[in-house]
């Protein structure tokens, strides 16, 4: 019985071990995912996306992921605001909708969703996002850019 304990003690052991890369990986992970998002605020994309290859990666289906294992709460959840800026700032909406879906909750999820209808010129789509959230001023100010892009002629 004894020696059964032991096992799965030894089991627990490494596995907190694995999931947790201890207080000088935790501050090497946050100046590794501080400095993917400090690249893309000066639009080094590239820079940005070699500082986050370890920590995300795709998965049999080709969907953009986050490690779950190796990087603690708080470095895990600014890792993944610094994938949506970076996939936000390089146009990637495809793979921001599906990433989004996957590690955004409820209204970061739905506040990307409108910006993304926005920016691609899908305004009655935008205006009804934007309304559903509540946020009527931005709802509105869609319609406004939808009559003034008429008027103007443009696309």
């Amino acid at each position: 019985m004894v020696k059964g304990f032991g096992g799965i003690a030894l089991a627990l052991v490494t596995l907190v071990g694995c999931a947790s890369s201890g207080p000088s990986g935790d501050q090497e992970d946050q100046s590794q995912v501080s400095g993917a998002n400090h690249a893309v605020q000066m639009g080094q994309y590239g820079l940005a996306e070699q500082r986050l290859a370890q920590y995300v990666y795709r998965d049999k289906d080709g969907a953009l992921k986050i490690k779950y294992f190796g990087i603690s709460g708080d470095n895990r959840k600014h890792a993944i605001d610094t994938v949506v800026a970076l996939l936000w700032e390089t146009g990637r909406d495809d793979t921001l909708q599906q990433f989004a879906h996957d590690y955004l909750p409820g209204d970061e999820y739905q506040t990307t969703l409108c910006r993304i209808s926005e920016r691609q010129a899908k305004y009655e789509e935008a205006y009804h996002c934007w309304n559903n959230m509540g946020e009527v001023d931005r709802a509105e100010r869609v319609i406004r850019t939808e009559a003034t892009l008429r008027i103007l002629g443009s696309p």
